[in-house]
């Protein structure tokens, strides 16, 4: 896939530049991580055997040695610690950018959009939704971002505020349609694994170059170096706005009964996204 780039970086623009727009404060991780805990609290319920509740607390990574894949990721788990641990970047702004890029082919027919990437709703995202999945078990061996981190990042999604809310779902919709409906249609689910395990080893081959300014700055500005974790966070919004079409679509009634089906069986299943994708 091809990603038109237009200065999406921002970083010939002069001072100030990207770098440092969207930095996350010690208050906010705290805040967003009992705002998950409680959010998370009565979807464990609906878990049943898959859910593994405890404290989880959050803890940023200031020294760059401390990072698991340099700036690319934003948030990740350390289920060893006692409380359990949401470790995070100090500043969302790479990882932001990196969104931008990716989602840009919606972008460009949808500016209005883009504006969510000048907040903190989607940082905010990146911390909740892993204090769902951090309380929840089974994935070790069979763990897929787009399988199954979706589904939690949904749930994030579904937590915001209006009109953060419903903005971040009609962008997701709005991914899911191109990916689905460009020619030659969405990748099969081999050429999706084949992704997201190249965007992996690309994150470690590339982290040492997003942990300054100048080096981001040169790989944001050659997002064909790019194009393996481009396409994965693609994938991964894509599988969003699927599940966000199908929960639209359920009665009010019925809702419990998918969330339960959702997280104690289906996000088990090694076939997850067969019928959804396929």
């Amino acid at each position: 896939m091809e990603y038109p780039f237009e200065a999406v970086a921002n970083s010939r623009l002069g001072t100030p530049r990207w770098a440092g727009t969207n930095p996350v404060s010690n208050a906010q991780a705290l805040a967003w991580i009992e705002k998950g805990r409680r959010c998370a609290e009565p979807l464990l319920n609906f878990a049943g055997r898959v859910a593994d509740p405890a404290d989880v607390v959050p803890q940023v990574a200031d020294s760059t040695d401390d990072r698991l894949y340099g700036n690319f990721m934003l948030a990740w788990l350390d289920s060893a610690e006692t409380p359990r641990v949401v470790r995070y970047l100090p500043d969302a702004s790479f990882f932001l950018q990196l969104l931008r890029l990716s989602y840009q082919p919606v972008f460009q027919y949808r500016p209005e959009l883009s504006h969510l990437l000048n907040g903190m709703s989607r940082p905010e995202m990146s911390l909740t939704n892993d204090v769902l999945q951090i309380q929840l078990r089974g994935l070790e061996k069979e763990y897929s971002m787009v399988r199954h981190h979706a589904l939690m990042l949904f749930y994030a999604a579904l937590w915001l505020e209006e009109p953060e809310r419903s903005l971040w779902m009609e962008l997701y919709d709005e991914l899911t349609s191109y990916v689905f409906e460009r020619p030659g249609g969405p990748p099969n689910l081999e050429q999706l694994s084949l992704a997201e395990a190249g965007a992996f080893e690309d994150f470690v081959a590339l982290a040492a170059r997003t942990l300054t300014t100048d080096d981001a700055d040169l790989l944001l500005d050659t997002p064909a170096e790019l194009t393996r974790i481009l396409d994965y966070q693609l994938y991964a919004a894509a599988a969003v706005g699927l599940l966000w079409r199908t929960y639209k679509d359920v009665a009010a009634p019925r809702r419990d009964a998918w969330h339960r089906e959702q997280l104690s069986d289906q996000y088990l299943r090694a076939d997850y996204l067969q019928q959804s994708w396929v």
